[in-house]
C-alpha cells in the first residue's frame, strides 16, 4: 500500500480526511503535497495481508480494475470499521476510468 502513512500521520494529529479514495490500479499518491484528496494505491498488494484500520469511521470510495478485488477490498473496509464505503469494478486505461461492472454502497448505521 502507498498514500496510507500520511493518513494515519494526519489522524494522530486530529485531522480526518473527508473521504479516502482506494485505488486498485498505478496511481499517484502525492496528495498530500498538491493538498488533493487522501489517495491510497493498492495495485499489486496482497489483500490478505492488508491493515486497513486507518478506514475507521471514514467514507471511502473504491475502484478496482477486477471485480473480485474490488468486492474484497469493499469487504476490508466495512471490517475495518470505515462508516461509508462504495466500491465499483472499473476499466482503468491509460485514457478512461469507466465503471464496468459490479458496484455497491455501504453505510454503516452504528459508530464503531
Amino acid at each position: 500500500m502507498r498514500g496510507h502513512d500520511q493518513i494515519i500521520a494526519n489522524r494522530l494529529n486530529g485531522f480526518i480526511p473527508s473521504i479516502v479514495f482506494l485505488n486498485d490500479y498505478p496511481c499517484k499518491t502525492d496528495w498530500f503535497d498538491h493538498k488533493e484528496h487522501a489517495t491510497v494505491c493498492t495495485h499489486g498488494d496482497l489483500l490478505s495481508s492488508m491493515d486497513l484500520r486507518f478506514l475507521t469511521g471514514l467514507k471511502v470510495s473504491i475502484s478496482a480494475t477486477t471485480e473480485a478485488r474490488a468486492k474484497a477490498l469493499f469487504k476490508k473496509a466495512k471490517e475495518s470499521g470505515a462508516a461509508v464505503v462504495a466500491a465499483c469494478h472499473i476499466n482503468a486505461s491509460e485514457h478512461c476510468l469507466d465503471q464496468t461492472g459490479w458496484s455497491d454502497v455501504f453505510h454503516r448505521e452504528e459508530v464503531v
